[in-house]
């Protein structure tokens, strides 16, 4: 399965789920020129991480804002 990469110094980026019974997964990252694929991999997973930290900090104020309100509407 390819995706297409953010990253300009990126040509090609994809992954490949070996068998669903297996937790390996195979990851090809193409550069272009000399950059060595492990410098955007760590750069990706790092993005992700940025990521997937903003989803779970929205969620938290979200339900803060939720549970909140709703004590408000029964007093």
């Amino acid at each position: 399965m390819g995706t297409a990469s953010m990253n300009p110094d990126v040509e090609f980026c994809g992954y490949c789920i070996t068998h669903p019974a297996e937790s390996k997964t195979n990851f090809r990252i193409q550069t272009r020129g000399a950059l060595p694929a492990v410098e955007p991999f760590r750069k990706g997973l790092n993005d992700l991480m940025d990521v997937c930290q903003h989803v779970l900090n929205t969620f938290e104020r979200s339900m803060k804002e939720y549970r909140a309100q709703r004590e408000e509407q029964m007093q």
